[in-house]
């Protein structure tokens, strides 16, 4: 296919998955640096916000290990927490307040990482936040 889409005998539409996958990755970067810019400009406003966000004991911990993706089973005996729920206790406000986000990766296995909220924070404030 030479990127442009065809239509076929019925006259439908017909579409790659490249091309789904390439339009995706653009929008994704196009909002990625619209985030960034708003995070930037309002960084005291989003610092306040964040530092509200940070309701459990295991919040700040929690976040530090997700600076990188973990799973939940890593995140589970990295604090010794007993259950799943005991983890979803302090994950959970955390994913509502766009700090971390959730995704699988290529192999399908779910992962938690910083939100781009949260990641796009400039570095002496993250440092702030995380002492």
């Amino acid at each position: 296919m030479n990127g442009k889409p065809k239509r076929n005998k019925n006259s439908k539409l017909e579409i790659s998955s490249d091309q789904l996958k390439n339009e995706l990755t653009e929008i994704k970067e196009r909002v990625g640096a619209l985030e960034t810019i708003a995070t930037i400009s309002n960084r005291d406003v989003v610092e306040k916000y964040v530092r509200s966000q940070l309701t459990t004991d295991k919040a700040i911990p929690i976040l530090k290990e997700c600076k990188e993706p973990r799973t939940r089973e890593y995140l589970i005996q990295k604090f010794g927490f007993k259950s799943g729920p005991a983890l979803d206790y302090h994950l959970t406000p955390l994913r509502k307040a766009d700090l971390i986000q959730q995704h699988f990766d290529d192999n399908g296995v779910l992962a938690f990482e910083w939100s781009n909220l949260f990641r796009r924070l400039p570095n002496p404030v993250l440092k702030s936040i995380l002492k």
